[in-house]
């Protein structure tokens, strides 16, 4: 067994290697070296002493009371890209069943109005009517209209005034062929469960 002092790449060596950095045929090497001398062996046991000290070296610090909630907002934004990532067809008919998917993915909202956004689900053309998903931000407003068809609506969040009533989460509001609503309006914003008919006519805004 031999006793020289190892040199600087030696001590390099031993200092990766004591914190698990060392690897393949370098770790292979260097583990044979440590078992020729007593020196060397020394220096690794020395190196893993400090390594061990480091992780109780730094002085605890609490961590800041917004880091939580930013770390879940990260968390949630990966988990729905990589949800998009994995979905090819963000809506898919499986032909000769008659059923229809439509994915929870931002690409198929559709501003329609300033503060309007559409997400169509289905289109019934026999009837002329449209399922979809109506998200309106805070203060926004959608033109008076008569109704071709009838027209279901279902807040899902917020409220919405609608028909000369204010609707909240829950609710249900239905109008028949030929009503008006002279105001579709929210002051905190909602997302809606809508069937309609794209047809409907657009009135003039009284004066």
């Amino acid at each position: 067994m031999t006793q020289q002092e190892p040199n600087n790449d030696v001590l390099e060596q031993a200092a990766l290697y004591a914190l698990g950095l060392l690897e393949g045929q370098e770790k292979e090497e260097f583990e044979k070296l440590v078992a020729e001398g007593c020196a060397t062996c020394q220096a690794v046991k020395d190196f893993q002493k400090v390594a061990d000290l480091l992780g109780t070296a730094a002085t605890p610090m609490p961590p800041p009371s917004s880091l939580r909630a930013t770390l879940l907002e990260r968390i949630a934004a990966e988990r729905k890209i990589d949800q998009q990532k994995s979905i090819s067809k963000p809506v898919e008919r499986v032909e000769d069943t008659g059923l229809t998917f439509v994915r929870s993915v931002d690409v198929l909202w559709k501003e329609i109005l300033p503060g309007i956004l559409l997400k169509p689900l289905f289109l019934d053309k026999a009837q002329g009517r449209m399922t979809a998903l109506a998200r309106m931000a805070p203060n926004s407003r959608y033109a008076p209209h008569q109704h071709t068809a009838p027209e279901e609506f279902y807040v899902l969040e917020g409220t919405c005034f609608i028909g000369g009533q204010l609707l909240y989460e829950g609710d249900y509001h239905r109008a028949e062929v030929g009503t008006v609503h002279h105001e579709t309006s929210t002051e905190d914003g909602c997302l809606m469960l809508m069937i309609f008919s794209p047809k409907n006519e657009i009135l003039k805004a009284p004066a």
